[in-house]
């Protein structure tokens, strides 16, 4: 079933959670897809006016902070040049959580923050969008079963479940590569081609979500998101 939740131009996303870089396809990472750890050139128009290549050869602070801060940071980024690996066929699971009660989110997301470092060790890569009402978060992780993925996220799953107040559904798959992916979870309604949408993020340190007090990370993280809306 295609979801129409997300743009599928202006933004990619980097391993883990957020989008980093001004260019195509919402696409989740791992380190064999196109993202930020295989950005090996970027032109950008900075706020002078100049029009410069940054690199690890030159430029490299600019190239350091347009890899981590998001390419509208800085400037307009013009290209992007990326190492590129051949198609993988990749496992997803995706989880839609209504909520009327927002002690139940925060529960679920401070689960998530847990699990965020496991997943990654597995190879799973995502995005995600949380506020107290509403939670969409996607994984993916390439050369993994379904079967592998659906083990992996059923204890997120039934937690997510067992929660008062959350109306939950989720679903795992297989695709043939990351552009099969994003056509099925980027369709718009209709004959929208875009929605008038601005994403940015910013870079957070493994050992943050290495904590033994998820809880208290996903309540300082939810005071953020009450103040725009969304995470």
């Amino acid at each position: 079933m295609a979801r129409r939740w997300w743009p599928r131009r202006n933004f990619s996303s980097l391993r883990s959670w957020y989008a980093k870089i001004a260019c195509r396809d919402q696409v989740i990472l791992t380190d064999r897809l196109a993202g930020v750890d295989n950005v090996l050139e970027i032109t950008i128009v900075t706020a002078d006016g100049n029009h410069v290549i940054a690199n690890p050869y030159q430029n490299e602070d600019l190239f350091w902070a347009l890899r981590g801060g998001g390419g509208g940071t800085w400037g307009i980024v013009t290209s992007v040049t990326y190492k590129t690996h051949p198609s993988t066929p990749l496992s997803s699971a995706s989880l839609f959580v209504n909520s009327t009660n927002a002690n139940s989110s925060q529960k679920l997301f401070a689960e998530i923050i847990r699990l965020t470092p496991s997943l990654a060790e597995q190879g799973y890569g995502g995005y995600g969008s949380v506020s107290a009402s509403q939670m969409i978060l996607l994984f993916t992780s390439p050369n993994v079963t379904v079967e592998q993925t659906q083990a992996t996220f059923l204890p997120l799953f039934e937690f997510a479940a067992s929660q008062p107040g959350l109306s939950v559904e989720n679903h795992t798959a297989v695709y043939q590569d990351s552009g099969s992916w994003s056509e099925t979870v980027s369709v718009l309604p209709g004959d929208v081609v875009a929605i008038p949408i601005e994403v940015s993020s910013w870079l957070l340190p493994r050992d943050i979500f290495e904590t033994d007090r998820p809880g208290d990370l996903a309540a300082e993280l939810f005071k953020i998101a009450s103040m725009f809306g969304y995470l």
